[in-house]
């Protein structure tokens, strides 16, 4: 018995010490060990679209450090590194920047400053001070501390909203309906319609849902007589895109046939969900307050995740992303209006599948107790009122 305990002493007295050693690191590093990302992950949004690297950002000394590459390619700057001074230059519209790595000095146009903090190299990698960067360079910076984001513009920040000017007074499009006959039975014109609505035409789909203009009469058939979740209905919900977002206008594609099935048989399946068409990269929020049930790779939605609603009785389906904001992780709790990933074109096959099809978003409103998909589209026409605001 005492020699079993001697030959496994320093076995023992190792883990002992590894554990300890271990423990230690996680007091130094403050309380945490970061977890393996559920899948491909974005940090920093340049200009409206996540832009992806392999190096996180950081913070030192109150002030943040990116990736030089990520920036420089993004707002068509051009960088240089000289690895033998460990010099960087950052060129763009006739500014000239200058940086050493581990340096607080800077030069802007040959004036010379001082930074808060130094640049880096960090795995292979060179991270500068977005906000010395910006301020030579006319940027604006914003960073978003619930998603450990960071939001970039280099350039004008165009209206690209496409809210309706007012939308007190919805309608639902019946048979047999034009839009002059809704514009005559409600007081006012098809041109206030269409351009309250963005309408580029006079034609209108039986279900479809136009807010009529101010001043016009009260809808004969209101949005209350179509939706049966009213539970759903509310300034607490939010549509998925920003308010100065650009996405393709929408239609009611619930039901409609896939032909894609993960068994490649032939068989057609009925599509749960809508479709927005989106550039790639471009942000998605959560419409509700919620707690996440499932995030990662799915073959049909690619990197998807799910979040249950606040009160358990709504599950929300966010499918085909290109990535996720850092952090994600099954219960963890999440906000309405709060960045979960960006749009993309994922899925249709194994791990990593992309090119399938045109990037998107696909969202999916389910309801909780049963499993049961649910049409979300009359709901995201109306938080589609209630957008997030424009980070920068």
């Amino acid at each position: 018995m005492n020699r079993c305990l001697h030959k496994y002493s320093s076995y023992r007295w190792n883990r002992i010490l590894g554990a300890f050693v271990f423990c230690l690191m996680i007091a130094v590093s403050g309380g945490t060990v970061s977890a393996k990302e559920p899948g491909p992950v974005i940090s920093v949004v340049v200009d409206g679209k996540g832009v992806q690297s392999d190096v996180s950002p950081i913070h030192r000394n109150g002030r943040m450090l990116v990736p030089i590459r990520v920036v420089a390619e993004a707002t068509g700057s051009e960088v240089s590194y000289d690895a033998a001074t460990q010099k960087v230059w950052l060129n763009k519209k006739g500014k000239h920047i200058s940086l050493t790595i581990g340096s607080q000095l800077g030069y802007v146009d040959g004036k010379r400053l001082k930074m808060d903090v130094s640049p880096i190299i960090m795995n292979k990698r060179t991270l500068v001070p977005i906000r010395f960067i910006s301020e030579a360079f006319g940027y604006q910076v914003q960073w978003d501390e619930t998603s450990t984001v960071a939001y970039i513009q280099s350039k004008p920040v165009e209206d690209k909203a496409t809210s309706v000017k007012y939308s007190l007074n919805p309608y639902v499009v019946q048979q047999g309906d034009t839009l002059s006959k809704i514009a005559a039975r409600h007081d006012t014109n098809m041109s206030a319609i269409q351009k309250n609505n963005h309408l580029s035409s006079d034609e209108v789909l039986v279900g479809q849902i136009l807010f009529l203009p101010e001043g016009a009469r009260r809808a004969e058939h209101s949005i209350a007589t179509k939706v049966a979740d009213d539970q759903l209905i509310g300034e607490q919900f939010r549509f998925p895109f920003h308010n100065n977002s650009w996405y393709e206008p929408y239609g009611d594609s619930f039901g409609s046939d896939r032909e894609w099935t993960e068994t490649n048989n032939g068989s057609v399946r009925s599509h749960e969900g809508i479709d927005i068409m989106a550039p790639k990269g471009t942000p998605i929020y959560s419409v509700s307050d919620g707690t996440i049930n499932k995030v990662g790779w799915n073959t049909y939605g690619g990197w998807r995740v799910n979040i249950t609603d606040e009160n358990g009785q709504y599950r929300m389906y966010y499918a085909h992303l290109q990535a996720y904001a850092p952090g994600l992780h099954v219960g963890k709790t999440i906000k309405a209006g709060q960045l979960i990933g960006f749009v993309g074109d994922t899925g249709y096959g194994g791990a990593g599948t992309v090119g399938m099809f045109e990037p998107h978003l696909h969202f999916g409103l389910y309801r909780n107790s049963t499993g049961k998909a649910i049409d979300p589209y009359d709901y995201l026409r109306i938080w589609e009122q209630n957008k997030v605001d424009s980070p920068l």
